[in-house]
């Protein structure tokens, strides 16, 4: 793929709360779906050498208007998230998921900067040589004492 392309974008996020239940005399993971976000944008896409970019402005129904969000997805197992505002009360948020890879980050907003620790346990793509297709990510955020959540991620790209 070459140059800068229009492109519309399905953006899906469904977080959940973990909890541990017996099972015999073990326990397994139970997910537990506490928020579910889907959205739909139009952005760009492109690409610099083996990484691709995909850019959108977020939306007032996502409660982020003003604000800008840019996808890096470097090969097919690190996708950085960065999303900023364009005015100074905006807040700004960067987050790196590497699988099997714990980051540590900031999370700034009008009231203060919080950390935020995610760790990544997946991430998949299945796009094409036009950059269409699927990118998949699951990874959990730990804001103490606030937030504590797994989340997983699906980006759609399609032709616009």
């Amino acid at each position: 793929m070459t140059g800068k392309k229009s492109v519309n974008l399905v953006i899906s996020n469904n977080q959940y709360s973990e909890s541990l239940e017996p099972k015999g005399e073990t326990f397994t993971r139970e997910l537990n779906l506490e928020d579910n976000i889907e959205l739909t944008a139009e952005g760009f896409l492109y690409n610099k050498g083996r990484t691709m970019y995909i850019a959108y402005d977020e939306t007032e129904d996502a409660g982020l208007q003003n604000t800008k969000t840019i996808i890096k997805l470097e090969g097919n197992d690190k996708l950085r998230i960065r999303r900023y505002g364009k005015d100074e009360d905006s807040g700004m948020m960067d987050m790196q998921l590497e699988e099997g890879i714990l980051n540590i980050t900031k999370y700034v907003i009008p009231a203060g900067n919080l950390e935020m620790e995610i760790y990544t346990n997946k991430i998949e793509t299945s796009l094409d040589d036009e950059g269409y297709g699927k990118i998949f990510a699951d990874y959990k955020i730990k804001m103490e004492p606030f937030i504590n959540v797994r989340n997983k991620l699906e980006i759609e790209v399609k032709p616009s």
